[in-house]
């Protein structure tokens, strides 16, 4: 049978299932210090590992929704206790102002419609709470999931960005895990070509566009605040490429 990107890519990764694995989530962790107990939602859980990082590691109040069903079969097989749903990202089936945090690793650029999906991640959130997201982004493509889009939609729907980190190193590491393994060193590449925005290029036009990582954590800002979110400093950071996919010129 032969496998999908995706399906190929957690051979890589394990069940993260995405670049850098637990590492941006633990910068993500010491950047948002969420006490003990917090209640965190990730989005786009797939097979529950950050749930259960979450919870065993950290001791929060994590919770997970995906919208396979199959995933989610699979996840409460291999951990039954695990609090995983099925469903949508632009549709949560939560109590408004309930959680501290919301994560969307890797699944962000998954969901169909990006403004539902910020509006709904706005609605669930408390007052000062966080969202993280890490995914895909596009250094040389204008008005296509760049920085500055990212950044621009973000604050459209009420958020104050204050993080934005860089994290394309950790795609040049995938492609050496893939040369290490015996497996496909296209394979990142493969699973970019399967994106929607990219139906129909070549892998070298793919690469003209620059792909990197990223890391963004925004805040939901108190309503009384809303008006000077303007005001608030956005901290950037960024790390030296390594691989094709994650080097910068």
């Amino acid at each position: 049978m032969t496998l999908n990107p995706w399906e190929e890519l957690e051979k890589i990764t394990g069940e993260t299932i995405r670049p850098g694995g637990f590492a941006i989530t633990e910068e993500a962790l010491a950047f948002c210090r969420f006490p003990l107990g917090a209640r965190i939602l990730d989005v786009g859980c797939g097979l529950g590992a950050t749930v259960r990082h979450l919870i065993e590691r950290h001791g929060l109040d994590a919770v997970g929704i995906d919208a396979s069903a199959q995933m989610v079969e699979r996840a409460r097989k291999a951990a039954p206790w695990l609090p995983l749903r099925q469903g949508s990202g632009d549709n949560l089936p939560f109590y408004n102002g309930e959680m501290d945090g919301v994560l969307m690793e890797c699944s962000f650029s998954l969901i169909e419609d990006a403004d539902f999906a910020l509006t709904e991640c706005y609605r669930v959130l408390k007052e000062n709470g966080r969202l993280v997201i890490s995914d895909f982004y596009y250094r040389r493509r204008p008005g296509v999931k760049t920085k500055e889009t990212f950044m621009e939609l973000l604050a459209e729907h009420g958020f104050i960005v204050e993080l934005w980190r860089d994290c394309s190193q950790h795609l040049g590491q995938l492609t050496a895990d893939c040369i290490m393994r015996g497996e496909n060193p296209a394979l990142l590449w493969q699973c970019l070509l399967a994106k929607e925005e990219n139906r129909g290029l070549t892998c070298a036009q793919l690469k003209e566009f620059k792909p990197g990582y990223f890391l963004l954590i925004a805040r939901k800002p108190p309503i009384e605040h809303e008006a000077h979110a303007h005001e608030d400093q956005v901290l950037e950071h960024s790390c030296s490429g390594c691989g094709d996919a994650g080097e910068d010129e």
